[in-house]
Order: C-alpha cells, then sequence, then structure tokens
C-alpha cells in the first residue's frame, strides 16, 4: 500500500463527507429555488465523490488498482444548463443570506481544487495523480458555477440596493 496516496484519499474522503454534509446542511436555509436547487445538486455530487474516494481507499488498502475503481458519471448538462438560467428574485434579507452560503460553498470547491490538483503534483504513482486532476477537474466546474451564480445574485442585490460598490 502507498502511504502517500493512502493518505491522500482518507484526507480527501473526510472533506467530501463534509461537504456533502454542509449542502445538506444549507439546502435547508435557502429560500431562492435557484440557489436551493444547485446546493442539491451539489450534494448529490458530493455524495458520488464520497462513494467514490471510499471505494478508491478500499483498493488501495486491498493492494488492489485505483484504475479498477468505475469513474462515476458526472451531470455536466446541469452545469450549462444552469450558465442559461435567469435568477429569481428574492427578499434582500434572503439574497444577503444566501450570498454568504454560496461564498462559503465556492471556498469549500476551491479548496477542495487545489488540494486534488497539489496532491497530484506530490505523487508519483501514475494512476493516482490521473484520479487526482480528474477530481480537481470536478471541483473546478462546481467552483466555477458557485462564482457565476454568486456574481449574479451579487448583482441582483446590490441592483436592488441601488449602489455598486467599487471592487
Amino acid at each position: 500500500m502507498d502511504k502517500g496516496v493512502f493518505g491522500i484519499l482518507k484526507f480527501a474522503l473526510s472533506r467530501e463527507i463534509e461537504g456533502m454534509k454542509f449542502y445538506q446542511e444549507k439546502v435547508k436555509a435557502v429560500k431562492n429555488s435557484d440557489v436551493k436547487e444547485v446546493l442539491e445538486q451539489l450534494s448529490e455530487m458530493e455524495e458520488g465523490h464520497v462513494k467514490y474516494v471510499k471505494k478508491l481507499v478500499e483498493n488501495v488498502e486491498k493492494g488492489s488498482s485505483i484504475s479498477e475503481v468505475k469513474v462515476p458519471e458526472q451531470n455536466p448538462d446541469f452545469f450549462k444548463k444552469r450558465e442559461t438560467k435567469e435568477i429569481v428574485g428574492g427578499k434582500v434579507d434572503d439574497i444577503v443570506s444566501e450570498l454568504s452560503i454560496l461564498r462559503m460553498a465556492y471556498l469549500i470547491e476551491d479548496d477542495f481544487m487545489h488540494f486534488y490538483s497539489d496532491s497530484a503534483e506530490k505523487i508519483d504513482d501514475s494512476e493516482a495523480k490521473k484520479v487526482l486532476k480528474m477530481l480537481s477537474s470536478w471541483e473546478k466546474e462546481h467552483r466555477d458555477m458557485l462564482h457565476t451564480l454568486y456574481e449574479e445574485i451579487s448583482k441582483q442585490y446590490w441592483d436592488e440596493m441601488g449602489f455598486t460598490p467599487l471592487f
């Protein structure tokens, strides 16, 4: 068993579980149907990541190849559909709360992306490197979609306030 790969995957598993739980919890707190849909979808995706990484850990523990683990299908259409969707308005207080949740979600995905990317650069195992780069690209898709949604809702908020900060 490669202790470096095993350690990376065990840490990744705990982080993916945290991310999944974050989305499951926050989906209950939002009122905007678009934000709720995004968080529900991310919760499902993170659940898929948890199952996948768990299988990777099991294979490394057994000394089996991680390339034997079937890669879960991603739903790229969700992100494309999300890009073209109009944001439905809401109460200003709800918008502020949802911006905070989206910002936290963005930071989680950004952290995941960098963790997987940085880990891939530090290991020699070519199979593990490939898997970690793939996981990093998935997290990048999540992060970028959350950033776009955050920007859209932020613009809506500042339009509602009649003011646009200079940042």
